[in-house]
Formats: structure tokens, C-alpha cells, sequence
């Protein structure tokens, strides 16, 4: 008689092992799912002409630095037109000295 007893005990543990089964089987569907969504998302702004945030702050920050270099740039310029300072003498070229010579 322990017999009859022990077999619903087995099949109610069995059901709840495939019910897990189950649940963790629809959980990696979604999360799968949720994968193709995102990929699917990102070619479509992809194609419409749209740049992922990474690559939009790193052209913002190279024009953030062209932007500095340019103010810097302009600053000397200025500085070279109002003659307080003379601008550095170009170097002569050696192959002109030496073709005097012969």
C-alpha cells in the first residue's frame, strides 16, 4: 500500500519538474526574442541614417578637440597680426648653401 501512496507523490514532483522545465525553456525564448528585437531595432536605425550613441560621442568629442586646437590656433594668429610677437624665420634649405659653394 506504500506503493499507491508513493505514485502520486512521484507525479505531482514529476509535474512540477517539467512545469519548471517549461518556465525556464519560455524564459530563454524571451530572452532570445528580446535579442532579435534589438538587432532588428539597430539594423532598422542603421538604415534610416542613425549612428549608435558610442560613435556619436566620439565624433563629438574629436570636434569637442578640433574646436580647442582651432581657438588656440586663432589666439596665435592674433597674436602674430598684432606684431608683439615676430614670427619664427624659415629655415633655409642646405642644398641651396652648398650649391653656392661650388
Amino acid at each position: 500500500m506504500t506503493d499507491k501512496r508513493s505514485a502520486p507523490s512521484d507525479l505531482l514532483t514529476d509535474f512540477a519538474q517539467i512545469a519548471n522545465g517549461a518556465a525556464s525553456a519560455l524564459g530563454s525564448l524571451r530572452a532570445e526574442v528580446d535579442v532579435i528585437k534589438a538587432s532588428r531595432t539597430d539594423r532598422a536605425a542603421a538604415a534610416g541614417g542613425s549612428v549608435t550613441r558610442e560613435d556619436f560621442d566620439a565624433a563629438l568629442t574629436r570636434i569637442e578637440a578640433l574646436a580647442a586646437r582651432i581657438a588656440v590656433l586663432e589666439a596665435e594668429l592674433n597674436t602674430l597680426k598684432t606684431g608683439s610677437v615676430k614670427p619664427a624665420r624659415p629655415a633655409k634649405p642646405k642644398a641651396a648653401k652648398s650649391a653656392k659653394k661650388t
